[in-house]
């Protein structure tokens, strides 16, 4: 018995031998003057740099992030689209997982990395993502099926290089960028009762400047079915719709004297340096991991003269598909695949906004090694995000999961959510007239008490185990106009079933499926989620499972979207309009998964918990 055991303690000391150390990584968050586009203004920054430093993570990893939050106010940060399983308070939403992280303070998230793909961390406050809270994440995965990479190439040269690119690839941040900080932002959309709806310019990896369009030139950019919605005028020097439009801000009262002219009107170009790839024809293939981290704007990149097989759309593989441009909603994430066979030279990246609200791009240049920077291509893009008539944009209605998989054939429960403005134009709702305000962040976190706002309109409570429906309803009418809303699940991907124009009629999806079922697909469906340039009507659903997905626009009438998820991660956790004014305007929802099969909560992560004092590091 005694060597029995001395063996048992021995296998077991070798096994912690042999189990990989956790991942450490500390975030220190400081508030500076920086020039992104050449205006200077204060920023938060992370370890001294924004976007902050990229966390890379191999599948299976134990991770520990540490914040460090040295700035002069409080500060969360959540890890966007990592699932955070049997981990709910390393989510990173204030009043929700955890407690805000006052100056000063530090708190400390672990999780496991269960996932592979690409994913990024951002605020949770306030909207200080417009202020340069972000990073991206990088989870490299245990193993790449041959299957992705035979599907882009039969040579076993091509196939070596593009598994290297798989395991090393370029990470782009795409953010837009303001002048204002977000506190700043928020005060002037209160004070002249506004929606922010437009920026100074567009960042690759918080690189840019600032671009100045002829107004008439842009209002040309419209396609005709949507220049009724112009009313007549024309954007802004700024490339702005006016403030004026009353589709975008409402028919109620609004303080225009108390706007900066530089919010909306003036623009002032700059010629700051814009970000450059540098790639080497030798390595064959390279890997661009696109993640969208944009406020406001709904950004359609491309890459003159080169094809993108995109490969991985929010951390799942995808059958590869070949575009000569995609669009990125607020959130996303998509990974493509770009082969190095042009001609060596200095090609330009486009990104260009494809929403309504304003029309405005930001480049980067995709440099050969020892190429000649005369040779720049050709775009696939307009500067009004629009593709050239031969160019092909990523359809989300023909993507495809690697692996196929599906949803429950039916519901357990369902929830209908109104989505619209209440009041005023800044002011947002996700459930009826009821607005998340931005002080419930202050509030003790529903993970300490998930019966104290339990019955509250502000909260959703599921059972654990159970397939849950979620029917978004946008609200619209001949004076309204919504767009296109990313929203995000927080721990849980969703199916999206089926999506479309006019009122939905009916209680659960089973009962519209009798009625309409050629508006939902739950076998094969196509569709992951629906752009935010698409206008007509829609059908079909997701067979990709994204973590954000966006609904239909309310053009002078009303949308909707049915999700499906599955329940099997008990704790609270948000949803949210992914635009940022959307968020702090209210659109937003807690949801208390798995209510019956609530997590026991490590006691450094309860109410008696504490992290300490930020740490001062060399």
């Amino acid at each position: 018995m005694k060597w029995s055991f001395l063996f048992c303690c021995g296998l077991a000391a070798a096994s912690a031998l042999n189990k990989p150390p956790i991942k450490k990584f500390e975030l220190d968050l400081t508030w500076s003057s920086r020039a992104p586009d050449g205006v200077e203004r204060k920023q938060i920054l992370v370890n001294g740099q924004s976007p902050g430093p990229p966390l890379i993570i191999d599948e299976g990893d134990e991770v520990e992030v540490t914040v460090n939050n040295f700035l002069p106010f409080n500060t969360t940060v959540h890890y966007h689209g990592i699932e955070q399983q049997g981990t709910s308070w390393s989510d990173g939403v204030p009043g929700v997982s955890q407690k805000l992280i006052a100056p000063g303070r530090k708190f400390v998230s672990k999780f496991t990395a269960t996932q592979y793909g690409t994913y990024w961390y951002h605020s949770h406050s306030r909207g200080q993502n417009m202020d340069g809270l972000y990073g991206a994440i990088y989870i490299r995965p245990r193993e790449i099926p041959e299957s992705l990479v035979n599907a882009i190439s039969n040579d076993s040269l091509a196939r070596s290089q593009i598994q290297k690119a798989f395991q090393d690839p370029q990470l782009l941040m795409i953010s837009d960028w303001f002048h204002n900080t977000s506190e700043e932002l928020r005060q002037i959309s209160l004070s002249a009762n506004i929606d922010t709806l437009c920026v100074d310019s567009i960042l690759i990896n918080g690189k840019g400047r600032v671009r100045c369009v002829d107004p008439g030139y842009l209002t040309s950019l419209v396609p005709p079915p949507l220049s009724p919605l112009l009313q007549g005028q024309n954007f802004t020097a700024k490339g702005c719709l006016p403030t004026h439009n009353t589709f975008a801000q409402m028919t109620s009262t609004h303080h225009f004297n108390k706007l900066p002219p530089s919010l909306f009107d003036q623009c002032n170009a700059t010629n700051t340096p814009e970000e450059e790839i540098k790639v080497d024809p030798h390595d064959g293939w390279m890997s661009l991991n696109l993640i969208g981290a944009a406020s406001i704007s709904t950004l359609t990149f491309s890459l003159n003269n080169h094809s993108l097989w995109v490969y991985e759309v929010d951390g799942q593989y995808i059958v590869p598909t070949k575009v000569d441009a995609l669009t990125l909603t607020n959130g996303p994430r998509y990974s493509v695949l770009v082969e190095l066979n042009n001609k060596p030279g200095d090609y330009r990246m486009t990104l260009a906004n494809a929403g309504l609200n304003q029309k405005i791009a930001g480049y980067g240049v995709f440099s050969y090694i020892n190429g000649d920077p005369s040779v720049v291509g050709t775009s696939s893009l307009n500067y009004g995000g629009v593709p050239s008539p031969h160019a092909i944009l990523l359809d989300e209605n023909t993507v495809k999961p690697l692996i196929p998989n599906a949803p429950a054939a039916k519901a357990d429960s369902t929830f209908l959510l109104k989505i619209g403005r209440i009041e005023k134009a800044w002011k947002w709702y996700l459930n009826g007239d009821h607005s998340y305000d931005l002080s419930l962040e202050t509030e003790k976190p529903l993970l300490w008490d998930y019966q104290s706002r339990e019955n509250s309109s502000l909260v959703i409570t599921t059972k654990n185990g159970t397939w849950v429906d979620i029917i978004f309803d946008v609200t619209g009418n001949k004076t309204t106009l919504q767009p296109g809303h990313p929203i995000h699940k927080h721990s849980n991907m969703v199916y999206v079933l089926g999506a479309g124009s006019g009122k939905f009629n009916w209680t659960t999806v089973e009962e519209a499926r009798k009625d309409i079922p050629d508006m939902f697909n739950l076998v094969d469906p196509p569709k992951r989620g629906v752009s935010f340039q698409l206008w007509k009507h829609q059908s079909g659903g997701s067979q990709v499972i994204p973590d954000t997905f966006t609904t239909l626009p309310a053009l002078k009438g009303p949308s909707w979207m049915a999700v499906r998820y599955h329940v099997q991660n008990p704790g609270p956790f948000l949803i949210h309009c992914h635009i940022d004014p959307h968020l702090t305007g209210g659109m937003a929802l807690a949801m208390l998964d798995g209510i019956d099969a609530w997590p026991e909560i490590p006691e450094q992560y309860g109410p008696t918990g504490e992290w300490g004092n930020a740490t001062e590091r060399q």
